[in-house]
């Protein structure tokens, strides 16, 4: 044996000394030995060969002549092939040249343990086997076509099956190993599993409901929309998320008919839909979708890649308006439709994060823009919580205000932008620019997961004493609809679904890499410059703006209220948000840039957390109240809802 082994070592070049040969000596030439016939072209049946190329080949050795000049090879990628001769010689040399290589992981494994499969599985195996078992050991005929197709029409007669179904054995089992296990039917690939199936109109997808089950729905786009709003609309909290309840919820709120009174904007309760999702469907599509995953913040790039974009953070944003296609509901009554809300969204033009965002109530218009570059400026921790969304600091690193700011005419129009006070204080210039794609496809596709958009600025309802609601209108209110916003704000900063870095991880980059420049402002300063300003009045009950009260540290130590009480009231100045009306800010002429918070009265307790179309929608219910005294105990029942 030694002599051997000695002879075909010597044959590839290796002398080796057998003499006085110990242990370790033998393991040594063993290993060198098989080392040596690793490297060697040797072409051996079931070997796969890889050619790479444009048109890559994988050919798996079914034959080889005894001789070892000829071999029967078949490619194992194409779902329709044939068996080719080569010479044995070529294949050698195409191996030693580099022009091919030998794979070593094969691309159709055999099963482990096919013991394991169902009964059916193992009894198809069988009957395939039996109807080529006795053509692939006429080995090389089966090969040659004129012979192949000799003996596979007397296959063909003797096992009763068509000749397409003999070819479908032949090519399985020359492309998966040339064992009778090929033949196993590939039913675990069935049913396109981890795809999403097309939704046909009267076609039900999903396997039959069981006995008295409800039929359930096809869970569309928009059907799995309104699953992620029911998961996602309400605030964090210490209790767990409660699936049940969740659906429950949704179906009493999204599965209801509802119109809309054109000339009250009140919303109208019908009966409930008769085709209803199940709980079944509602927690797939949860888990399916990931609806209840938190966005996590991804490791930073490495400081030496190159992002391959020019500029830095923060050095310019892009403004824009998105109109929703979804009418809200006022806190204050829920029967009460507010309109379509316009979501204002700063971008930055470098890493493509959206820096900052507000929600109005309004058509599109430039002072509710500024808003959205003031909540750029602002600590995203605070400002999420405010709606009731609890993120890590990390999550959202913006917080800084542009050099330049990019908005289109329809936006700026009507707006000094040369004049503007982010020019005089904050020396941010604003440009008009003709609408830019940019980044925003895959804001708008994040967006429009939960949010239904607008394709234009505006939609008109039509005429009519009614309105028929889609299933989201008449349901959310506006905070529950900005920290749906939210959601997608973070889920697009931290996503990219062509590949490559995020954008927060590009933001990140350049702040470490590029952002000496950065700007920051005091949150308050930069919020109150950009807020709009209206009139006020110091009254004995405190500094009434739109019907409410409030009070501040100066108002109170100077005591304005007194004053106002014996001598009469005088106006004042405040900024206010038109989407909170919990704080405003009263200016102070004698300190341009000085700015005194006032909060809510407990006279107007009943108002906090009220926009200032809910609250003037509330107050119109007032008068209506006051002069029909019939709807009066109703009311009173609604604003000592709101105080508690």
């Amino acid at each position: 044996m030694n002599a051997a082994l000695h002879q075909e070592v010597s044959d590839y070049g290796i002398n080796a000394d057998f003499s006085g040969e110990n242990r370790v000596a033998r393991k040594l030439h063993r290993h060198v030995y098989f080392s040596c016939l690793a490297r060697a072209p040797v072409i051996t049946r079931n070997d796969l060969i890889e050619y790479t190329g444009p048109q890559r080949k994988v050919f798996r050795v079914l034959w080889v002549d005894e001789a070892g000049a000829a071999a029967y090879i078949f490619n194992v990628l194409p779902k329709a092939a044939e068996a080719q001769l080569a010479r044995v010689a070529m294949l050698e040399a195409d191996l030693a040249a580099g022009r091919a290589r030998r794979l070593t992981d094969d691309p159709w494994p055999l099963p482990e343990q096919p013991l394991r499969r169902p009964a059916k599985h193992l009894q198809i195996r069988d009957r395939a086997w039996e109807v080529v078992r006795d053509l692939v050991a006429m080995e090389p005929a089966i090969y040659e076509p004129r012979r192949r197709g000799q003996l596979v029409q007397a296959c063909m007669a003797q096992h009763d099956v068509s000749h397409p179904t003999v070819y479908r054995y032949l090519r399985r089992y020359w492309q998966r190993g040339l064992a009778a296990d090929a033949l196993l039917p590939d039913y675990a690939n069935s049913g396109a599993r981890g795809k999403i199936r097309a939704v046909s109109e009267g076609v039900q997808r999903g396997r039959p409901r069981k006995a008295g089950a409800p039929p359930g729905v096809n869970a569309d786009t928009a059907m799995r929309r309104i699953f992620r709003i029911a998961a996602t609309r309400w605030p964090d909290s210490a209790a767990p998320f409660a699936r049940r309840a969740a659906y429950d919820q949704m179906l009493a709120d999204f599965f209801q008919q509802r119109t809309i009174e054109t000339e009250t904007m009140r919303v109208q309760s019908g009966v409930r839909d008769q085709a209803l999702p199940t709980y079944g469907q509602f927690s797939y599509w949860l888990e399916q979708d990931g609806l209840l995953a938190k966005p996590q913040a991804l490791p930073p790039l490495p400081a030496d890649i190159d992002p391959g974009r020019p500029g830095r953070p923060a050095a310019a944003f892009r403004l824009e308006a998105i109109p929703a296609d979804v009418r809200l509901v006022s806190r204050a009554d829920r029967s009460q439709a507010l309109g379509r809300p316009v979501i204002y969204v700063a971008t930055d033009v470098f890493s493509g994060m959206v820096a900052g965002i507000y929600v109005g109530m309004d058509r599109p218009i430039w002072r509710h823009a500024l808003l959205a570059l003031a909540n750029a400026a602002a600590d995203k921790q605070r400002y999420c919580l405010r709606f009731g969304r609890d993120i890590g600091a990390a999550l959202w690193p913006a917080q800084h205000l542009p050099g330049l700011v990019f908005a289109d005419a329809a936006l700026a129009a009507g707006a000094d932008i040369e004049h503007d006070n982010l020019l005089n204080q904050f020396q941010t210039r604003c440009l008009v620019a003709p609408p830019h794609e940019g980044h925003a496809p895959g804001l708008h596709a994040e967006l429009a997961r939960r949010i239904p958009l607008l394709s234009g600025a505006a939609k008109d309802d039509g005429e009519g004493d009614t309105l028929r609601c889609a299933r989201m209108d008449g349901v959310l209110d506006l905070e529950q609809f900005t920290r749906l916003v939210i959601d997608s704000v973070l889920h697009y900063n931290h996503s990219n679904p062509q590949g490559g870095p995020t954008p927060q991880q590009l933001w990140t980059w350049g702040a470490a890499q590029r952002g000496a420049a950065l700007r920051q402002f005091p949150e308050d300063l930069v919020r109150c410059c950009l807020l709009p300003v209206t009139d006020a009045m110091v009254t004995a009950q405190g500094i009434r703006v739109q019907g409410s009260h409030y009070e501040c540290v100066r108002a109170l130590d100077e005591l304005w209220f007194e004053r106002a009480a014996r001598h009469g009231q005088w106006p004042v100045k405040v900024a206010y948000d038109p989407a909170s009306l919990d704080m405003v800010y009263l200016l102070d002429p004698r300190a341009p840039m000085h700015f005194h918070a006032c909060h809510l009265a407990d006279g107007s307790s009943a108002h906090r957390r009220l926009s200032s179309m809910e609250l003037s929608l509330l107050r119109a219910a007032q008068q209506r109240t006051y002069a029909d005294p019939v709807h009066s105990v109703v009311f009173e029942k609604m604003v000592a809802a709101l105080a508690r």
